[in-house]
């Protein structure tokens, strides 16, 4: 695992357990910043595969940033506290942190929860994009349905006949019947206005 590691901590200097453990992993590179400096700052200067925070506890704006970084370029994110707090997981958690580890920063330990919380972020970011997948094929599924019943509607045409006329239609043109459906149902509307 040759990584870019962007190592968060509001105690630099105590965070040589991590940087033992991240060495060990056979990191390629470890910039440090301190707590107090942004992160979505440094991540413009600094390629990061991973972020890791050593903090006693994560402040509202730490986790505003992860939450900017989950939401428009996705890292897996590693949470090194030393408090448990159940609401304060939850929001780590809501603001796309992989894993929260409280008291357990062991050089020997590192290697394994990197690697778990890297593995359940793949998995994550796969199901996101699945998921995402399947939201668009029901938009388009909806869109040639909707077309469909405005061709049955403003032509007296039968569900199969819709159907057929928006295959052809698409086909004839080169493009997606999505598209076409959307195209048909931009005109319907243009003329009903």
């Amino acid at each position: 695992m040759s990584l870019e590691v962007l190592l968060v901590s509001d105690a630099p200097d105590g965070s040589q357990v991590l940087l033992e453990g991240l060495r060990a992993l056979d990191a390629k590179r470890v910039e440090v910043i301190s707590v107090t400096d942004n992160v979505l700052k440094a991540l413009t200067t600094t390629p990061a595969d991973l972020i890791v925070l050593d903090v006693a506890k994560p402040s509202a704006s730490l986790l505003e940033q992860c939450a900017v970084v989950h939401e428009y370029c996705p890292k897996p994110v590693v949470c090194f506290s030393a408090v448990h707090d159940s609401h304060l997981i939850a929001r780590s958690v809501k603001a796309g942190i992989s894993a929260f580890i409280v008291d357990g920063k062991t050089s020997s330990r590192v290697q394994s929860i990197i690697e778990v919380a890297m593995a359940r972020f793949k998995l994550c970011q796969s199901m996101k994009k699945e998921l995402l997948q399947v939201k668009d094929k029901l938009a388009e599924r909806a869109v040639i349905e909707r077309a469909k019943g405005l061709l049955i509607e403003h032509k007296n045409m039968s569900e199969d006949q819709a159907y057929k006329t928006l295959r052809k239609m698409a086909m004839d043109q080169g493009k997606k019947i999505s598209v076409v459906a959307h195209e048909v149902c931009d005109v319907v509307a243009a003329l009903s206005a």
